[in-house]
């Protein structure tokens, strides 16, 4: 970078690529340019929290760099309650109003949401324009920017109507990091471990080592941190784009995860809930019968030096939750599947089905032991 830090490159699938370094904000204009993206209009899609932090200065990034003819701003109410039809409609009205055609290109300049939203939209718009994605969350950073997922949620469930659209180019700058609370950046680092459980047993004991300085955004760490998660997720990607085995075991934490957030959504977050997913998948995975015992300990113990949950809520039922777990994703007609891991460090690469009489015991220990 003009800083003088060492950019770090991740190629993904096609021509996707990742580049990690700090102060990359500032330079997304001259960098789009000379990777040869020139759009006719350019909509800076953004939610009003993170627009009032950054929206002005990549703005101003552009202007003083000759970028797009058209820089375009769109902003939406930030919260994961915005990721819905009507926000898609209301970017696509913006940008008909705007006269923007095949030739223009979207930027998603957020967390999870708008990243979603805008990529979603950049996949239908005209039948498909180009997206860039600068995530300004940790979460979105190490996990959701990456690979191409964009989906929004419907009373139904979450991320069930979707497509796969794969980013020109993702830009990660940790700098960013530094206007969120240690709850959103903890949130993230939820899916760094989580990495570490299924692929990686050195980044899963850097990470249970260094828990303070990582949460406290020690810019070393955080870099090392944020290379590997991303890297292991490009990896998978690019051997299975369209999730149709090895990319679905990166839903570890997630069966049991989703069911309970899609029950306690917004009062927890995302990665609080996968965290306790993966506690109580790791359970479920010993009782399978691929798994010692004492690895669950271990895992538990990690999640918990970030803070992060292991214990449900109060107040949740088994039939509920059973009832969110029958629209997973992952399912194959009305079998639960789940990712099952060996140890830490490893997992097997496609998901197991899990009878429904096992998971219904995870879970009544899960509720019988729940906090509130």
């Amino acid at each position: 970078t003009r800083g003088g830090t060492r950019v770090k490159e991740i190629a993904v699938i096609g021509d996707s690529r990742v580049l990690i370094a700090p102060g990359l904000l500032d330079e997304i204009p001259a960098r789009l340019e000379s990777l040869g993206l020139k759009p006719a209009a350019l909509v800076i899609v953004s939610d009003e929290t993170v627009d009032c932090h950054y929206g002005d200065r990549l703005m101003q990034a552009f202007k003083q760099n000759a970028g797009p003819s058209k820089v375009l701003r769109y902003a939406f109410a930030a919260g994961e309650s915005s990721k819905n039809r009507e926000t898609k409609a209301g970017i696509e009205d913006y940008m008909l109003s705007n006269k923007c055609t095949r030739d223009s290109a979207i930027l998603a300049l957020g967390g999870g949401v708008v990243g979603d939203l805008a990529g979603f939209t950049a996949a239908t718009y005209m039948r498909g324009i180009p997206v860039v994605q600068v995530p300004t969350s940790t979460m979105a950073m190490i996990d959701s920017s990456v690979g191409g997922k964009t989906a929004l949620n419907v009373p139904a469930g979450k991320n069930l109507i979707g497509a796969f659209h794969q980013p020109k180019v993702i830009f990660a700058d940790p700098t960013v990091l530094s206007t969120l609370s240690r709850r959103e950046v903890v949130e993230g680092l939820a899916e760094a471990i989580k990495m570490g459980v299924i692929r990686d047993a050195q980044l899963f004991e850097t990470m249970a080592a260094n828990a303070e300085p990582i949460m406290s955004l020690d810019n070393h760490l955080l870099q090392e941190v944020l290379h590997k998660a991303v890297k292991h997720k490009a990896d998978i990607v690019a051997i299975d784009e369209k999730e149709t085995g090895l990319r679905a075991t990166l839903n570890y934490g997630h069966t049991i995860g989703h069911a309970i957030e899609a029950l306690v959504s917004p009062q927890m977050l995302h990665g609080e809930c996968v965290s306790i997913g993966c506690v109580w998948e790791a359970e479920l995975a010993v009782r399978m019968g691929h798994l010692e015992a004492a690895h669950v300990p271990v895992i538990r113990r990690c999640f918990e030096q970030y803070g992060l949950p292991v214990l449900a809520p109060k107040g949740l039922t088994l039939e509920k939750l059973m009832e969110k777990m029958a629209v997973d994703k992952k399912n194959q007609g009305k079998t639960i599947r789940c990712t099952v891991i060996t140890s830490v460090g490893s997992s097997i690469d496609h998901p197991l089905p899990v009878p429904r009489e096992l998971m219904e015991s995870v879970l009544t220990e899960m509720l019988k032991a729940s906090v509130g």
